[in-house]
């Protein structure tokens, strides 16, 4: 085990940001926008959810991220 769970929650709940991200009760994912514009600064399963598939590699990740931001 390597903490990546616990990590990727901090970076959603805790960091202190200019804009902080919008997390709601009840619910797995949390929206992180950039200042002043209404685009995704942080790709992660707390944030986008599982949109690579389940636990994907650094290939599936680097084919499909780029995709995946530019459609949100």
């Amino acid at each position: 085990k390597t903490g990546g769970t616990t990590f990727g929650r901090h970076l959603v709940q805790n960091v202190r940001l200019e804009v902080p991200c919008d997390c709601r009760p009840g619910q797995k994912k949390c929206t992180c926008y950039r200042p002043n514009r209404r685009e995704t600064w942080l790709f992660s399963r707390f944030s986008t959810g599982w949109s690579c598939g389940l636990h994907a590699d650094w290939t599936e990740l680097t084919n499909c991220v780029p995709g995946v931001l530019d459609r949100r």
